[in-house]
């Protein structure tokens, strides 16, 4: 699949890490949009409509979880990544969206090859991981 159809939200209020992430990303050929607040994708993802939405879990206003289930309302196609410094397990809510462990993120992500890896098999797979 040609990585520039796929479209990638990118939520997380560090502006660093957005611009380092979406740089890689975008390195990669992505097509990479950015929020810095969850209320700020949730405007973005029905027009965006992306394949992938990774998010941070400590967001300003509504946490990653709650923004990801509300995103999902909005946008059921779209597979969601967590990407996150503190060790979290999966609500029953996010794992009645299809989410798996597999889809928990620690920050930092070493090696952004595997971001990749993990946004290429959302995209050819569906919106699992």
């Amino acid at each position: 699949m040609d990585n520039a159809i796929i479209r990638v939200l990118l939520v997380d209020d560090d502006e660093m890490i957005r611009d380092c992430v979406s740089a890689y990303l975008e390195d990669e050929g992505f097509c990479v949009h950015s929020a810095a607040s969850g209320e700020e994708a949730l405007e973005l993802i029905t027009s965006l409509r992306p394949v992938v939405c990774i998010s941070d879990m400590r967001l300003p206003g509504i946490l990653g979880d709650e923004f990801i289930i509300k995103a999902h309302a909005l946008s059921p196609a779209t597979g969601y990544l967590l990407h996150t410094g503190m060790l979290y397990s999966l609500s029953d809510e996010l794992r009645d969206i299809g989410m798996t462990s597999d889809a928990v993120l620690l920050k930092p992500i070493h090696d952004l090859s595997k971001l990749v890896n993990k946004i290429k098999h959302i995209a050819v797979a569906g919106r699992s991981v």
